[in-house]
């Protein structure tokens, strides 16, 4: 068995994730990459299908991609913060 309860849809939380820090072109990256169809990982991701033995390396694959995403979000927060807070302090 793997990390996910096969037969059951991923957690609203998860889902949420990965629909706010994966694009499109992560989904078909992620797809050619694992074999895994850009429909399924996209019914998986809306919890429109359920997570199985077959489609999980998707899934794994995406919340990686979701990972990475969520990293250069955070870095690119932090740069505007900075130069945000120069233009008030000049």
């Amino acid at each position: 068995m793997g990390k996910f309860k096969y037969g059951q849809p991923i957690s609203l939380r998860l889902s949420n994730y990965l629909r706010d820090f994966t694009t499109k072109e992560d989904v078909a990256n992620v797809s050619t990459k694992t074999g895994v169809s850009i429909s399924t990982l996209n019914y998986v991701k809306r919890r429109a299908n359920n997570v199985s033995e077959g489609n999980e390396v998707g899934i794994l694959n995406l919340i990686d991609a979701a990972i990475n995403n969520a990293e250069a979000k955070r870095k690119e927060a932090l740069k505007c913060k900075k130069e945000l807070t120069l233009i008030l302090q000049s």
